[in-house]
């Protein structure tokens, strides 16, 4: 069923590219894949959906899948792939949605009883992690020699660095089970640590460092990945030390400060950009970043799904009522996000269809 779902994609495709119009792709188009993952994981699973809405979502996630990735090898074979997502030092970043994407993918993969294709997905994600990493060296080493020029344009992408690091203890701790090293997990985990320190570091540098105070231009929608990292590495955390509970409930407890405090940053802006740019345009319009927010309310939910132990304590009713409401602002987000992105593919392909439509003159009429 999966290979021939592979066929029909590439066949649609290959007709869209090149009989419609040809499509371009986000660098943080693994971001959708992240957030119908999470959500296949933490809300709709079989014993709580049922088997028929979690394979249909499942089935989603593939045909997502292999449309992104045949729309990468279009960029591949007309030479765009560099231009388009590695030469820019700060959105190059966002290539870690693909290595968190596919690290979801490995994860509902062994859920879903495929442990050969998952263990496959989680070998070659991991050899995807290391070009990532080594890339993602170079593009420090840019920021750090010319930081004046990069400080404005810093914000919560750089952290994805760190999401896919985590995302790959938490692939491989569940494809493997025992069958790797916990000192890999561990080595892993705490690189992902360092690297969620140092991106926090230059985007709190950033905000400290800004004269602009307008968050309708200096916030982005990538900024809730601070408190999506860090929930991701608690996640990461009880995979790689599966004894240290109290620790991993102080990374929550950081965590629920941390999305409390971006989410109402994010209402502030809001409000501002209502004011300054109306509804339509300052929160029904459509950005592949969005779907940023859905994953990292779904991580959330994870960690404190997989922390929550329902003793009679402060922590156990904060976390209760996370487990109650999240799921609800979550489903909300993705048939918000869908609605918004069915609008800008119609449009988009409306406006193409338009552009190339030229009443002929009588110079080149004889042409037509």
């Amino acid at each position: 069923m999966i290979f021939i779902l592979l066929i029909i994609i590439l066949l649609m495709a290959i007709f869209v590219n090149y009989y419609v119009h040809r499509l371009k792709i986000s660098t943080v188009a693994g971001a959708p894949i992240m957030a119908i993952g999470i959500v296949i994981k933490g809300i709709f699973t079989e014993s709580m959906a049922g088997p028929v809405i979690s394979d249909l979502l499942f089935y989603c996630m593939m045909l997502l899948t292999y449309w992104i990735i045949i729309h990468y090898t279009f960029d591949l074979y007309q030479a765009t792939f560099y231009s388009s997502h590695l030469e820019h030092p700060i959105l190059s970043f966002s290539i870690g949605t693909w290595v968190a994407a596919l690290s979801v993918m490995s994860v509902v993969l062994s859920d879903k009883d495929f442990p050969f294709l998952a263990r496959t997905v989680f070998t070659i994600n991991v050899f995807i992690w290391l070009l990532y990493f080594g890339w993602m060296i170079r593009n420090y080493a840019a920021i750090f020699r010319k930081i004046k020029n990069y400080i404005h344009q810093i914000q919560g992408g750089l952290l994805l660095t760190c999401v896919a690091t985590q995302s790959i203890v938490i692939a491989g701790s569940v494809a493997y089970r025992q069958g790797l090293s916990a000192s890999f997990f561990k080595t892993l985990f705490l690189i992902g640590s360092l690297l969620y320190l140092l991106n926090v570091g230059l985007i709190v540098y950033r905000y400290i460092t800004t004269r602009n105070k307008d968050l309708t231009e200096s916030w982005t929608n990538t900024n809730c990945i601070i408190h999506g990292a860090l929930s991701i590495t608690g996640v990461s955390f009880t995979f790689a030390f599966s004894g240290m509970k109290n620790a991993a409930l102080i990374i929550w407890i950081i965590s629920l400060l941390l999305f409390v405090l971006v989410e109402l940053i994010e209402i502030l802006r809001g409000i501002q950009r209502i004011k300054k740019l109306g509804w339509i345009k300052a929160i029904f319009t459509y950005s592949p970043t969005q779907w940023a927010r859905v994953f990292t309310f779904g991580m959330f939910l994870f960690f404190t799904e997989r922390i929550y132990s329902g003793k009679d304590s402060l922590i156990d009713y904060l976390q209760s009522g996370v487990i109650v409401s999240l799921p609800t602002m979550i489903i909300a987000l993705i048939l918000m996000e869908a609605v918004l992105l069915i609008i800008h593919l119609y449009k988009t392909m409306k406006d193409n269809r338009r552009r190339y439509v030229h009443v002929p003159t009588h110079k080149n009429s004889r042409n037509l």
